[in-house]
Parts: C-alpha cells; structure tokens; sequence
C-alpha cells in the first residue's frame, strides 16, 4: 500500500512537471525603439536598450489580464496619435500644393501682363505710382518667368 502511494505521488510530480513545462513562455517585452516610437516583442530588445517585462510566463492571474487591457489602451493611444499625426502631415501638403498653384497662376499672369504691349505702373518705395521702363520690364519679367518655372513645374 505504501508502494503504491509513493508511485502514485510520484506519477502525478512527473505529470504536473510535463504540464508546467508544456506551457509556453509568453513574455512580451516593452521598450523604445531609436526612432522613439513604442515597441512590444516577444524577442528581446537590442542589447543595451531598457525595456520592461509587460507580461509574465502564463499562468492567467488577474493582474495580467490587466496589463493586456492597459496594452491595449496604450496600442489603440498610439494608433490614434499616429493617425493625427498622418492626418496632420496630409493637410499640411495639401495647403501647400494649394499655396503653389495660386503661386504658378499669379505668376502666369504676370508674365502675360508683361509680355503685352500696355503700360506697366508700378508703386516704389515711396507710394508714388510709376509707369515702369522697357529695362525695368525685361527685368520684371525674367523675375516673373523665373517664378512661373519654379511655381509651375514640379
């Protein structure tokens, strides 16, 4: 009778040894990366990088549970702010490009407008309205050309 006890102890430490070793690993590592964007692996980070464990081998408590809802939070934090981010930086070149092709039209017309055979008047320094040059008109439309390229052509 005592064998069979100390067999069967011995069976079911055998038998919770070959369970535990079953179950696989699950840490997640958390850290920085050198762009200073947030990283979650289960491979370890570069050497020399400081990370922390998120969550631990599995064994399910309830403590986990809430980390993997706070690393959901910070995940679905972080694809928000990209998203601005990207939202952001795609008005920005729209206003941009818009900006550029008013540019381009303006300086279409002025090239156009210098270009004709009708007087050009043109404020100075001192607010005083003067009918410009043939000289000043060549240079004023080298400017304006100049402008078209640059504004017109991508």
């Amino acid at each position: 009778m005592l064998k069979q006890v100390l067999l069967l102890l011995i069976v079911s430490g055998c038998g919770a040894v070959a369970i535990a070793q079953t179950q696989p690993q699950q840490t997640i590592y958390k850290w920085i990366d050198d762009q200073g964007k947030l990283q979650y692996s289960e491979l370890a980070p570069p050497p020399g990088v400081a990370y922390e464990t998120v969550r631990k081998p599995t064994g399910a408590t309830p403590g986990e549970s809430a980390l993997s809802n706070q690393q959901t939070k910070e995940r679905e934090e972080l694809a928000r702010q990209e998203a601005e981010r990207k939202e952001q930086a795609e008005k920005t070149q729209q206003e941009a490009q818009d900006q550029r092709t008013k540019n381009c039209e303006i300086a279409k017309k002025n090239v156009q407008v210098l270009q004709g055979d009708s007087q050009i008047v043109k404020t100075d320094a001192t607010g005083k309205k003067v009918v410009i040059d043939p000289q000043q008109r060549e240079v004023e439309l080298k400017k304006a050309q100049k402008d078209a390229d640059y504004f017109c052509n991508p």
